[in-house]
């Protein structure tokens, strides 16, 4: 096979996983992440089966999963009269897949164990790309840092908001939601007061809301609560402390015990890009959709 020069751009899990990847069939990997370091904020949360193959052929998965929780079961309640509908177990995909389970942990603990076994040589921090230009026989890539690099093939893989299919003329196609999702992050039991699993989904026709526990940092476990915002709510009203403590009663979290660690508040997008590919550049995760 012919080693070639790969340039990843952006370091979130699926950069910081496609690098490593191709580093282990022998290519030349750069990767580079516009911020100073990767983002410990709340993010997604849930690893499904066939992400967890990759990791297992790319040797993370023993740390992946010591730093995560392991999920069999997801349910789906009626909020209103607080009944659980329905459970689905995933044990019913043994023999399917050797993982027949979900991991539930922060998408920053698989960006760093990967960036780790790439090796720091490898990783540019404060490279914010502003440049690339398709040659003859290769890409050049220039940042906002003055770093030049070239490579043979480009992955973008740096987000939502990537500069990649930017610079590409690559349009997104789809539309944005107008209710927002607001994420409030808590160590409240709710297994304890509810009867609930790792991750449930809560039906309700004005406001449903999603819980999932996470590991934590720490690994001492934390909740995350999702709820859709109303249209006509401001950020400033869906992220004062009057507002969240109100959602929190509404899943039966006691008056005392409705403190919360942190709060992000995004909106949804329902876009893809038009195309996945132009020429050696290469679109994925949220730069693709």
């Amino acid at each position: 096979m012919r080693r070639r020069n790969i340039l990843v751009v952006g370091a979130g899990p699926v950069g910081a996983v496609a690098a490593l990847a191709c580093a282990q069939l022998g290519h030349s990997v750069a990767l580079l992440e516009a911020q100073a370091r990767i983002d410990d904020s709340p993010r997604a949360s849930t690893t499904q089966p066939p992400t967890l193959e990759i990791l297992a052929r790319l040797g993370l998965i023993d740390e992946y999963l010591r730093v995560g929780l392991v999920a069999r079961t997801f349910q789906f309640w009626d909020r209103g009269t607080l009944t659980r509908v329905a459970e689905f177990d995933f044990e019913r995909l043994r023999g399917e897949t050797d993982f027949p389970f979900v991991v539930q942990t922060e998408q920053h603990k698989l960006a760093n164990m990967a960036i780790e076994r790439l090796g720091e040589d490898s990783v540019f921090f404060d490279s914010k790309v502003i440049d690339l230009r398709e040659e003859e026989d290769g890409v050049a890539v220039r940042c906002e840092n003055g770093a030049q690099f070239a490579a043979d093939y480009v992955i973008g893989a740096d987000g939502g908001r990537s500069t990649v299919p930017k610079l590409l003329g690559i349009e997104f196609e789809g539309f944005t939601c107008p209710e927002r999702f607001l994420v409030i992050t808590t160590r409240f039991d709710f297994p304890a007061a509810l009867g609930c699993c790792l991750r449930n989904y809560m039906a309700d026709p004005d406001e449903w809301t999603n819980l999932f526990k996470v590991a934590g940092d720490d690994l001492q476990g934390r909740w995350r609560a999702v709820y859709n915002t109303r249209k006509d709510e401001t950020d400033a009203e869906a992220l004062s402390d009057a507002s969240v403590r109100a959602r929190l009663s509404r899943i039966y979290v006691p008056e005392g015990e409705r403190d919360y660690l942190h709060l992000n508040l995004y909106k949804v997008h329902q876009r893809v890009a038009k195309q996945f590919r132009k020429g050696r550049v290469f679109l994925c995760g949220d730069a693709a959709h």
